[in-house]
């Protein structure tokens, strides 16, 4: 009988998505809303400012709207019409009034943020770092720029730039827990795990209700064989969101490296029972039921994944241990192979026999 290795897969959550601090609204920053008698434009704006802040955005339009009609180079006016549309995702109309804010005064900033955030909304990665990068290059310094632009630094796989923007993000602001959580993740891509968990315990203080600090403070701790730390920090992630199915996903997986079956395959199974394609927990719900020598349940899971994603390797890898086990030893070798010609090198060591 061959030595079988299962591979387990666990997923973690690496970046937030978007920070929850918002910046993206309009220009709003005149000292007062008191002007002379006769200067319609800025009363015209002065209102559309208030309504903006209100969050009644339509009507912020409008006076941004009639503001332009008495003074056509009016630039805030375009610029903070062009958010008021972004805000209600009118993102052509908005992109053309940021654009004629630019021409009328080429020293804004703010028109090239909010450009890239509609860019980043719309999937537009190169466009929003472009456009994010002439904010900063016109002396924009908020603290999510710098946090988006690491986002994108980090999808990129350029981890020492993400890492350097994180950093800037949180120079502006202390408190920002996702760019602390963020960078926490660059760390652990770059394999400093010590840097990692101080990120990550550093968002969970700043942000004690934010789950995926915790999962992720979870899964480097167990990556540092701190499995009582690891396993704290995922109940902590589940406790906060009882519904976040990457936490039991991870959660189980340290069970499961802890020889712990029973209760990483009641973890697995929430995650599925959360999330019904949630490839990953199926795969790992198989490699438990393995362990517990339930082969012909290790199949039915591992069906599942490779069901879900036909390119999943080690799915196949891993249901090929299970019909060893169960003496199908032409389906063993046809899940070896498959795992080899997906690219599961570790594959390649079991098809010796195969014809």
């Amino acid at each position: 009988m061959k030595k079988i290795y299962l591979l387990l897969s666990t997923f973690l959550l690496v970046y937030s998505g978007f920070a929850q601090n918002q910046e993206d609204g309009g220009e709003i920053n005149d000292s007062t809303l008191v002007v002379a008698e006769g200067q319609e434009a800025q009363i015209a704006y002065n209102e559309g400012i208030e309504f903006f802040t209100a969050k009644d955005y339509q009507k912020s339009i409008e006076k941004f709207t009639e503001a332009i009609s008495f003074n056509p180079d009016f630039a805030k006016a375009y610029l903070n019409r062009g958010s008021s549309k972004k805000e209600l995702k009118l993102y052509t109309e908005a992109i053309i009034d940021l654009d004629s804010a630019i021409v009328k005064d080429e020293t804004l900033s703010k028109p090239y943020y909010l450009k890239a955030r509609i860019f980043d909304k719309q999937d537009k990665k190169e466009e929003a770092l472009t456009s994010y990068l002439k904010a900063e290059e016109k002396g924009y310094k908020k603290a999510n720029l710098f946090y988006f632009i690491g986002v994108i630094k980090f999808q990129k796989e350029a981890y020492d730039e993400a890492i350097e923007y994180y950093t800037k993000a949180i120079a502006q602001d202390p408190n920002h827990a996702f760019a602390y959580n963020d960078r926490g993740s660059s760390k652990r891509k770059k394999e400093d795990i010590t840097g990692a968990i101080a990120d990550y315990e550093k968002a969970t203080i700043l942000d004690p209700k934010l789950a995926l600090a915790f999962d992720n403070l979870s899964v480097v701790k167990g990556k540092n064989q701190d499995a009582e730390g690891a396993i704290a920090a995922s109940n902590k992630a589940i406790q906060i969101d009882p519904e976040f199915y990457i936490a039991y996903n991870n959660r189980g997986s340290l069970f499961f490296f802890t020889d712990e079956y029973d209760k990483a395959i009641a973890d697995f199974e929430k995650a599925i029972e959360i999330n019904p394609e949630y490839t990953f927990a199926y795969n790992n719900l198989g490699n438990a039921k393995h362990k517990l020598k339930d082969y012909e349940g290790s199949v039915k899971a591992l069906d599942k994944a490779i069901e879900l994603n036909p390119n999943y390797g080690i799915a196949y890898m891993n249901r090929a241990a299970s019909r060893e086990m169960l003496r199908d030893a032409k389906g063993a070798c046809a899940d070896w192979n498959k795992a080899v010609e997906l690219g599961v090198e570790q594959a390649k060591q079991y098809t010796a026999g195969c014809n």
